[in-house]
C-alpha cells in the first residue's frame, strides 16, 4: 500500500505525482521546487493524521462471537474520495498553515497505490476487567493486513471508552488508515523535517522561542525548533536503532554527539575532550540532527532531509548514503533532495547492486569496493527517484525517473550528466591549446 501525493500548479511546479515509497530522492536544479513539496508531503501527512475515515463501505460480520470489520477496495476507494473532497475544500488554509503566506495551487490530493488482493481486517471483541470495586467492559482490536494470500504482522490495542459496537468499527478503520498513512505497521509514526539551514537553526533555536518569531517561518522548521527544544535521548534503544547510530558515529561523524542538559557537545573518536557543537565544525552541524532523530524518546520513522549533502565531502557523501539505505532497510522512510553528483552517483550504484540477484551476488566485489549486503536495500524496499527540471518558461517538471535494468545502467540523472559533459569538454578544450 503506497500513498501519492498528486499535486498541479503549485508554486514553480506544473504537476507531479509523488509515489511516498521507502525512500524517495529528489534531485535537480535550484530553486525547482523541492523543498517546496517536501514540505508539502510533511504538512499534508501531518493534516490527515486524524481524518475522521468512514466506515460506512467497510464490511461487517460476525464469526464465532468476533465483530469483523474488513477494508478492501470499495473502502479505500471510498477513502480517497473522501479525503480528496476534504482537501480540495480546505486547500488554501491548509497551504496557509504549511507555509506561513497564501501558496497557490491548481489541485492538490492523494491517491492510493495498492495490489487487488490487498485488504484488512480488524477484529473486534470484549473484554472484561474486575477489580475491588467494578468490573468494566474494554475492547481489543486486533488489525492484520493481508496481500497475496499472506497476513502480515498484526497490530493489536486496547480501547475503554467505547458505548457500542458502531464506536468499535469507527476505531477499526482508523486503526487501519494510520497503517496506510504511516507506511508501516503502526499507529504512531513520527516524523521530522530537517531543513537546508540546519545549522544555523540549532544554534538560534532558544531564541526562536524567546522572541516568538516564528510566523515567518514554515509549519516544518517550526517543528524542527520545537524538536530541539524539547528534544530527550532514549536509553532504551532497539537494536536496529543502536546499529544505525554507531554507523553514524564511525563512517560519518568521527565522534559521538553527547547530550549534557539542554548543551550538545561533540566527543572526538580519538579524544576524550567535549567540544559545544557551537565551536564544532559545519559538517558536525549538518550531523547532529541525524543523530538526534534516531535515537530521539519521541520515535521518528519519517525523515525528511533537504540538501542532505550540506558540508559533506565528497566522500562522506558516500558513506551518508550508505547511512540512509541503512535507515530504510531499519524500518524508516527516508525523504531527500540533493544537488550533489557524487551523491546521485553513489546511490545509483548501491541502488544496481541492490537489483542484482541475491544468490549470484558478488560478496568479493562488495569487499572490495568496502560496502556490506546491509548497504544494499532489502528485496521488499521500494525506492523513488524524481528529477526536477526547469523549462525555460519558469516552470518545473517533476519526472520520475524509471530504474534501466539492461543494460545495466539504473537511473539516467540527465541533469547531473550535461553537467559532466561540459566540464569534460571544457577541460578538452582548454588542453588543447
Amino acid at each position: 500500500m503506497v500513498l501519492h501525493v498528486i499535486i498541479k500548479n503549485f508554486g514553480r511546479v506544473k504537476e507531479a505525482d509523488i509515489a511516498l515509497n521507502d525512500l524517495v530522492v529528489f534531485v535537480g536544479n535550484n530553486n525547482s521546487g523541492k523543498t517546496m513539496i517536501m514540505q508539502l508531503i510533511y504538512g499534508i501527512r501531518k493534516e490527515l493524521e486524524h481524518f475522521p475515515v468512514s466506515v460506512s463501505t467497510a464490511k461487517k460480520s460476525d464469526l464465532n462471537g468476533q465483530y469483523l470489520i474488513r477494508c478492501d477496495r470499495n473502502w479505500f476507494e471510498e477513502t480517497e474520495s473522501q479525503i480528496n473532497t476534504y482537501l480540495d475544500e480546505n486547500k488554501t488554509r491548509i497551504l496557509a498553515g504549511i507555509f506561513g503566506i497564501s501558496v497557490s495551487a491548481g489541485q492538490i490530493k492523494i491517491a492510493l497505490e495498492y495490489d487487488s488482493s490487498e485488504f484488512f481486517v480488524t477484529s473486534i471483541s470484549e473484554y472484561q476487567i474486575r477489580d475491588s470495586k467494578e468490573q468494566t467492559t474494554n475492547i481489543f482490536l486486533e488489525t492484520r493486513q493481508h496481500k497475496n494470500d499472506k497476513d502480515l504482522k498484526p497490530l493489536c490495542r486496547q480501547i475503554s471508552d467505547w458505548n457500542n459496537s458502531d464506536d468499535a468499527a469507527q476505531e477499526a478503520v482508523k486503526d487501519v488508515w494510520k497503517i496506510i498513512l504511516s507506511g508501516k505497521n503502526t499507529l504512531n509514526s513520527g516524523q521530522l523535517f530537517l531543513p537546508a539551514s540546519r545549522s544555523g537553526l540549532q544554534l538560534l533555536y532558544r531564541q526562536f522561542f524567546v522572541q516568538e518569531s516564528g510566523s515567518s517561518l514554515s509549519a516544518p522548521i517550526k517543528d524542527f525548533l520545537r524538536f530541539l527544544q524539547t528534544y530527550s535521548q532514549d536509553n532504551l534503544l532497539d537494536g536496529a536503532r543502536t546499529a544505525l547510530l554507531e554507523f553514524g558515529e564511525r563512517h560519518l561523524l568521527q565522534g559521538k554527539i553527547i547530550q549534557n542538559g539542554d548543551e550538545t557537545f561533540y566527543v572526538e573518536a580519538q579524544g576524550e575532550n567535549a567540544f559545544p557543537l557551537y565551536i564544532a565544525s559545519s559538517m558536525i552541524h549538518e550531523l547532529t540532527p541525524f543523530i538526534k532523530a534516531l535515537n530521539a524518546a519521541r520515535r521518528i520513522d519519517w525523515l525528511y532531509c533537504d540538501e542532505v549533502e550540506n558540508s559533506l565531502h565528497p566522500l562522506l557523501q558516500r558513506e551518508m548514503a550508505r547511512w540512509l539505505i541503512r535507515m530504510t532497510n531499519a524500518g524508516m522512510h527516508v525523504i531527500i533532495s540533493s544537488h550533489s553528483d557524487t551523491m546521485a552517483s553513489r546511490f545509483n550504484n548501491l541502488f544496481m547492486l541492490s537489483r542484482m540477484d541475491k544468490k549470484n551476488a558478488d560478496y568479493k566485489m562488495l569487499s572490495e569496493l568496502e560496502l556490506m549486503d546491509a548497504d544494499l536495500l532489502h528485496p521488499d524496499i521500494k525506492a523513488a527517484v524524481y528529477e526536477f527540471r526547469t523549462e525555460k518558461n519558469g516552470k518545473t517538471i517533476v519526472e520520475k525517473l524509471e530504474f534501466i535494468d539492461y543494460p545495466l545502467m539504473g537511473y539516467d540523472f540527465q541533469l547531473f550528466s550535461k553537467n559532466l559533459d561540459k566540464l569534460y569538454d571544457e577541460a578538452e578544450r582548454i588542453t588543447r591549446q
